[in-house]
């Protein structure tokens, strides 16, 4: 009887060892419940919104553009100005920016001006494009301004012979949600004698 036990222990101890072994063997159930493993989550690229198509406009829009804004910076050298006309729509910011920092510039002047006895009292205004180059979001504009000031002095009065300047410039616009915008104007060669409505950077 004691050979029998002995002999059934070794063969319960041998059959739990068997167990073990297969068990380690199984793969791994996971916690209770666990589901089907989840996809991992895409990682899309950040979007970039793309720029509104914008056609690009003749050189008889371009120069409309700049007849305006010429017309509006010569008119700040009037003795009294007239209201400026061209929308901030057709404008950028920097654009803007730049007209609001030569403005006291211009009116400094315009006081000089008169303290001499003269002032301005109207003038005339013709821009011509001679050239556009249009690169993606950006169009720079080669155009000549014409213009012909009307001068009053204190002594005399206003004069019968106007003050007359043509002057070579380069616009720049850029292409936005609103359209196409002036950005920039800037007179081409060297930056003396420069009418008084004009500031140079």
């Amino acid at each position: 009887m004691r050979i029998w036990r002995s002999v059934m222990s070794r063969k319960a101890v041998a059959a739990a060892l068997l167990g073990v072994a297969l068990a380690g063997c199984q793969p791994n159930p996971g916690p209770p419940n666990a589901g089907p493993p989840s996809a991992a989550p895409s990682i899309a690229a950040p979007s970039i919104a793309a720029a509104a198509a914008v056609a690009t406009p003749s050189s008889a829009e371009f120069a409309a553009t700049l007849q305006t804004a010429v017309e509006d910076r010569n008119g700040t050298a009037l003795d009294t100005p007239p209201a400026l006309r061209l929308p901030e729509a057709k404008t950028t910011a920097g654009y803007r920016a730049k007209r609001d920092r030569d403005l006291p510039v211009v009116t400094q002047s315009k006081a000089r001006f008169k303290s001499f006895g003269f002032w301005y009292t109207s003038f005339s205004t013709t821009v011509t494009v001679e050239s556009m180059e249009v690169k993606g979001a950006e169009a720079s504009v080669h155009f000549k301004e014409l213009t012909e000031q009307h001068l009053a002095s204190a002594a005399n009065g206003p004069s019968n012979v106007p003050e007359e300047y043509s002057l070579p410039q380069i616009a720049t616009f850029r292409a936005s949600a609103d359209g196409w915008q002036l950005d920039s104007i800037t007179p081409v060669g060297n930056n003396f004698g420069l009418p008084m409505s004009i500031v140079a950077d």
